[in-house]
């Protein structure tokens, strides 16, 4: 499986431009699927998840309004809180209202860019369970997953100098899923 070297944040958090981010979308659908580069056609979306990252799939309603769209897991969650949904590690979780009828373009999108975050932010999110830490966030242990929100107010290109980690991470997981969905070449 195609990995590039990625320079991260002391965080873990990838610093990567929109060239570079479109450049490792070309090489993961070359390695995944090298005939679309020289034939354009449909990237199976679902299977580059599933095969070529070894992500599970899983469709529940994540919201009541449609604000969360898609979620991955990359850790276990903890077994001594209460969770309304289960699901083991590298799963991506689509909102189901993304099967209906006419969300087809939505939905590819949508597991594009939980693909991206398990192929590019994986190591920021992951831990072994077993290591001991010190870094512990307000009390709280590290998070097991991630879940997408797009506020388009905070995300204005204009302001990225207020960015934090986490939005940064989900800019580049939009990048990767259009870069994924439709390489350059």
């Amino acid at each position: 499986m195609y990995r590039p070297d990625i320079i991260r944040k002391k965080s873990g958090a990838p610093v990567l431009s929109k060239k570079e981010i479109d450049t490792i979308g070309e090489n993961i659908v070359g390695d995944f699927m090298p005939e679309a580069l020289k034939s354009p056609q449909e990237i199976d979306i679902d299977l580059l998840a599933q095969d070529y990252l070894g992500m599970e799939q899983d469709f529940q309603y994540l919201s009541h309004c449609g604000v969360y769209l898609g979620m991955t897991v990359f850790n276990d969650p903890s077994t001594n809180r209460a969770e309304y949904i289960s699901a083991k590690a590298h799963t991506v979780i689509i909102d189901r209202t993304l099967l209906e009828n006419n969300q087809e373009h939505r939905y590819r999108f949508t597991m594009g860019h939980e693909a991206g975050h398990e192929f590019l932010h994986k190591e920021y999110f992951a831990y072994d369970p077993d290591q001991l830490t010190i870094w512990d966030l307000n009390g709280m242990s590290h998070p097991a997953m991630v879940q997408c929100r797009v506020d388009t107010k905070k995300l204005d290109c204009a302001q990225n100098t207020t960015w934090t980690d986490r939005d940064w991470m989900e800019w580049q997981a939009n990048a990767l899923s259009s870069a994924m969905l439709m390489p350059a070449s």
